[in-house]
C-alpha cells in the first residue's frame, strides 16, 4: 500500500513540473511572446527565419526579375524582351555608330519632370530610366520606328509619332506659368520615379512607367505617363494626321452674342488651339478644351462681330491635324 502511494506522488509531481507552470512545455500565443517593455531586452520575440523574404517597400531584388518589357517589331513580333540588368548591358554595350543613329541621347537619364495633367493642374515628377530613343536604337528598330505604342499590363496604350519622341522637351521650373529656367529632357522609361516630387532623391524603385518632357510649359502631357509598361510596339507605317475639327453650328450667320462650340470625334485625346486673329493657331494659341474633368473651363466663342475662327487639333500619335477655318457673321 504505501509502496503504491509513492508511486501516485511521483506521477503527479512529474505532471506539474511538465506543463503546470505555464512555462516549459507550454503551448504560447506567438503575441504573448513578445513583452511590453519597450527596452527590446528581455522578453522581445525572436525574429522569424524564413526562405521567402518580403523585400521592403520601394526595393527589388534585381537577382529575381520583377518586371520584362516585350518589343514587338513592325512585322508584329516580339524583336527582344528585356529587364532591368539587360537594358543596362545593351545600352552599355553600344558603339558609337549606335549612339550616333540615336542622336546622341543619354542612355541612362535622370532628371525632375514637370507636366500638367487633365484637370489642369502643375505637378513635378523625379525619375530616373532609359531613354526610349536608346531603347529602340539596342533593338535595331530606331531608324524604321514611325509611331511607338507604349501598352500598359493593364491594357492601357500611349502612341507617340517619331516626332513628338525626337522634338526638344523641357523641364520647367515654373510649369503652366512661363518657361524662365527651361533644362532638357527626354522621353524615359523610368525604374525609379515619384510622382509630386521635385527631389530626385525621393525617387524609389517603382514598375517601369513612359514619362516625357514638356514642348512648352503649358503642354499637358501627364495623360501620356503610361504605368506598368509591358509593350514597346513600333509601326514603321507613315503617321496619319488627326481629323479637322468641326463647328457647333456650322459656319454662317448665327445671332449676336450667341457662342460657338468647337467639336472633335477625338474630343477626350485632343486639344484644340484656336485664333480669333486672323493667324494661324499654334500650341501656344488659345487652348479651348483643357480639362478632361472639368468642362466647365471648356469655354464656347462667343460672336458678337464678323468673325473668322482658325483651328488646329494636336494630340499624342499623330501628326498636326491641317488648320480649319470657320467664318461667322453675327445678325441682330
Amino acid at each position: 500500500m504505501w509502496l503504491l502511494l509513492a508511486l501516485l506522488l511521483l506521477v503527479l509531481s512529474s505532471c506539474a513540473a511538465v506543463g503546470g507552470d505555464g512555462n516549459a512545455g507550454s503551448t504560447v500565443s506567438p503575441d504573448s511572446a513578445v513583452s511590453s517593455d519597450s527596452s527590446g531586452s528581455a522578453g522581445e520575440q525572436a525574429p522569424v527565419s524564413s526562405s521567402v523574404q518580403t523585400p521592403p517597400e520601394g526595393s527589388r531584388d534585381n537577382e529575381t526579375e520583377t518586371w520584362r518589357i516585350r518589343v514587338i517589331g513592325p512585322d508584329g513580333d516580339e524583336v527582344w524582351s528585356f529587364n532591368e540588368a539587360e537594358i543596362r548591358g545593351a545600352i552599355e554595350s553600344q558603339d558609337n555608330t549606335a549612339q550616333g543613329t540615336a542622336g546622341d541621347v543619354p542612355g541612362e537619364f535622370a532628371h525632375v519632370y514637370s507636366t500638367v495633367n487633365n484637370w489642369p493642374s502643375a505637378r513635378f515628377y523625379a525619375a530616373e530610366g532609359y531613354s526610349v530613343v536608346s531603347i529602340l536604337a539596342a533593338a535595331g528598330l530606331f531608324e524604321v520606328a514611325q509611331t511607338v505604342t507604349f501598352r500598359g499590363d493593364d491594357g492601357y496604350e500611349v502612341r507617340l509619332t517619331r516626332e513628338q519622341l525626337l522634338a526638344p522637351q523641357f523641364f520647367y521650373p515654373h510649369v503652366n506659368e512661363n518657361g524662365d529656367g527651361a533644362e532638357g529632357v527626354y522621353p524615359i522609361i523610368a525604374y525609379r520615379w515619384r510622382e509630386g516630387s521635385d527631389d530626385l532623391s525621393g525617387a524609389r524603385d517603382d514598375n517601369p512607367c513612359l514619362i516625357i518632357g514638356q514642348r512648352n510649359p503649358f503642354e499637358h502631357t501627364n495623360p501620356a505617363f503610361a504605368e506598368n509598361v509591358a509593350e514597346i510596339i513600333v509601326s514603321d507605317e507613315p503617321c496619319e494626321a488627326w481629323a479637322l475639327a468641326s463647328t457647333f453650328p456650322s459656319p454662317g450667320s448665327i445671332a449676336r452674342g450667341e457662342t460657338v462650340k468647337l467639336q472633335h470625334p477625338d474630343y477626350g485625346l485632343v486639344k484644340m488651339f484656336y485664333t480669333l486673329d486672323g493667324s494661324v493657331p499654334t500650341m501656344l494659341s488659345e487652348l479651348y478644351n483643357p480639362s478632361t474633368f472639368q468642362p466647365e473651363l471648356n469655354r464656347p466663342i462667343p460672336i458678337d462681330e464678323p468673325t473668322v475662327i482658325k483651328v488646329v487639333v494636336c494630340g499624342y500619335g499623330k501628326l498636326d491635324s491641317e488648320v480649319a477655318e470657320f467664318e461667322f457673321a453675327p445678325v441682330d
